[in-house]
């Protein structure tokens, strides 16, 4: 017992001191963050190292791994020590003395005559064994309540893969959200640019009467909504980088720079491919059949509490009034018999079994909504990369028709306001594309956690 709690204190110490060499070892890389331009992998890398998540989910794995050991021991044999003292005054009225039914013991003090003060120690050692009990057989088996707390260790270790896969999706969204922003900000100010001067043409020709006061109208509108845009989408490059901020383990009033490209499309994967891995290697189905095993054992351990329990005892006593000593030693074994307590300990069990029934079934469900979710991002997948390829396209016949237009006004024989609104309509049209272009991003980060990481795109 004194080696097991000396090696539990060693066990602890060494554990703090990896836990402050590691904060020690990240602040540099934090300040590191602070001055150079991360990439996404560069954040996911730090968010997975600074996550109080995925720190929750380790300190919650080492609880139970304590809670399993102490389900053990609970079926291992229990010894016990006591020391008692009493004082006693007054005088015995029958056989029955004083002595006897004020202390716990006994005896110890001669009931044939009147006390005025006396003292006893009172010294008592027990021992219990558990022979069999909860399925626990002298505690060299795994009982039912220590499988099923085994089974709690494995789906909670299985759920710390989908913590993983969340936080690298909450990240992935917070970096594309981020620096999708801060690259539309310089567009937006030029799409503002082309629409003063835009309205400036358009206002000035309405004083000589060539054109009618709701030209004017319709140009100060789009002008008013694309400084609303421009205002939009500053902010929300602020608020991500804040959010990013917080998920890299740094203060929310942090400046961070990232680098201003998204990362490279990634090859859409088969779909048979990641349906296959999903169904066989998801942590979800890893986690539900853990759970399973856990309501079976939770069955197993209703049903053995409807069997006798047997234990050995053994105790020792020893009663000094500071005269005579005395020792009473005793050992024996007890059987509890469960007789009648009118079908409730039965009715537990039926409910266990239940739920053990409900839990099987219930793999088949995760299992389809597992399928479901994947196959549902591979539509949004495919719908939006071909609206991209529309925009593409639409993109670059805008883009030669701004080129024309462009070399004609240059030669004088083009009116500038055509070349204005091609102008405004390429940069309406790049910017649909950056968003779509960046929003697919997200559905394969999006279909990675759907996955549960049997497909990678990052790690």
């Amino acid at each position: 017992m004194i080696k097991s709690t000396l090696h539990r204190v060693r066990s602890n110490k060494l554990k703090l001191t990896a836990i402050l060499a590691l904060s020690l070892l990240l602040r540099p890389q934090l300040t590191w963050a602070q001055e150079h331009s991360l990439t996404l992998r560069q954040c996911i890398a730090i968010a997975l190292r600074e996550s109080s998540l995925l720190q929750a989910s380790h300190f919650d794995l080492l609880s139970l791994g304590a809670e399993i050991q102490a389900a053990q021991r609970l079926n291992w044999p229990n010894l016990s020590a006591s020391a008692t003292g009493e004082a006693f005054s007054g005088s015995s009225t029958s056989r029955f003395g004083i002595v006897n039914t004020t202390s716990p013991s006994g005896g110890g003090v001669n009931t044939n005559r009147s006390v005025d003060f006396a003292g006893i120690g009172i010294f008592g050692a027990k021992l219990q064994y558990p022979v069999f009990r909860d399925g626990s057989i002298f505690g060299l088996n795994d009982a039912p309540a220590v499988e099923s707390k085994k089974a709690e260790q494995n789906a909670l270790s299985w759920t710390t893969h989908l913590s993983r896969e969340e936080v690298i999706y909450r990240v992935t969204d917070a970096f594309i959200a981020t620096v999708s922003a801060q690259t539309r900000v310089q567009p937006i100010r030029r799409r503002v640019d082309l629409l003063e001067k835009s309205f400036g043409i358009v206002r000035e020709r309405q004083e000589k009467g060539l054109l009618l006061p709701i030209d004017v109208k319709v140009i100060q509108d789009q002008l008013s909504g694309a400084r609303s845009l421009a205002a939009l989408v500053t902010q929300q490059a602020v608020a991500g980088s804040l959010e990013l901020a917080r998920l890299l383990g740094l203060p929310s009033s942090s400046h961070i720079h990232l680098v201003n490209d998204l990362p490279a499309t990634p090859p859409a994967p088969s779909a048979a491919m990641v349906l296959a891995a999903s169904l066989n290697h998801h942590p979800s189905l890893f986690v539900q059949r853990a759970n399973i095993a856990k309501a079976k054992q939770d069955w197993r351990l209703e049903r053995f509490r409807l069997y006798p329990t047997i234990s050995l005892t053994g105790s020792a006593l020893d009663v000094n009034d500071f005269e005579r000593d005395a020792h009473v030693f005793s050992g024996g074994i007890t059987v509890n018999v469960p007789i009648w307590d009118f079908g409730a300990q039965l009715a537990t069990a039926r409910a266990k079994q239940d739920k053990y029934y409900a839990e099987q079934a219930r793999l088949n469900s995760v299992g389809d909504d597992v399928v479901n979710e994947v196959v549902l991002i591979y539509q949004e997948i495919a719908s939006l990369s071909e609206s991209i390829l529309t925009l593409q396209g639409e993109v670059g016949k805008l883009d030669r028709d701004v080129r024309v237009a462009t070399s004609q006004q240059q030669q004088g024989i083009a009116d500038p306001l055509p070349t204005l609104d091609s102008q405004l309509l390429l940069l309406g049209k790049q910017d649909a594309l950056s968003v779509a272009e960046a929003k697919r991003l997200l559905l394969y980060a999006a279909l990675q956690r759907a996955s549960g990481g049997t497909w990678k795109w990052l790690r």
